[in-house]
């Protein structure tokens, strides 16, 4: 064993260098991470999502509309009845809507869609957040969670077409 020769004769020193220039690197990323975020995310709106399914999308009859289904209505309604914004044309799925314009304050959110029933529920918004009351009650296929809304839209009896 003692004819054997190692080819390999670098030193073990440059991997020691090595991993303390990742470990410099990675703290310098991190600080700025840190000191710069709050910077970033103060000037980003807040973004509701809004899940949009419908009971009857399984069926034959609901053939007649697109993949998206036939589209959804938000409108977020003010306490003195006002709606200071309001988005169409949701698509059925995940949908992504901004809420950087609401004032603080109590909002009642009507989700709406031609052929359905509309759905409304309470969400306080906040800063960039919208969350429900705590002691809220949502309808059947209705759930808000904080900046999340999913509603499964129920068909208008006798609407058939």
């Amino acid at each position: 064993m003692s004819g054997i020769k190692k080819t390999n004769t670098a030193p073990g020193t440059p991997g020691k260098y090595v991993a303390l220039g990742l470990f410099i690197f990675t703290a310098i990323v991190g600080s700025l991470f840190i000191y710069l975020g709050p910077k970033a995310t103060a000037k980003t709106p807040g973004i509701l999502h809004v899940g949009i399914r419908f009971a009857n999308e399984h069926m034959v009859e609901f053939t007649q509309y697109s993949k998206t289904g036939p589209g959804a209505r938000i409108e977020f309604i003010a306490a003195d009845g006002s709606i200071p914004h309001s988005v169409e044309r949701l698509a059925m799925g995940r949908n992504l809507v901004p809420i950087s314009n609401l004032s603080d304050g109590l909002y009642t959110v009507r989700l709406s869609s031609a052929d359905y029933i509309s759905v409304e529920m309470p969400m306080i918004a906040e800063g960039r957040m919208l969350n429900p009351p705590k002691d809220a009650q949502f309808s059947l296929g209705t759930h808000a969670d904080y900046n999340m809304i999913g509603v499964r839209f129920a068909p208008k009896v006798g609407l058939r077409k």
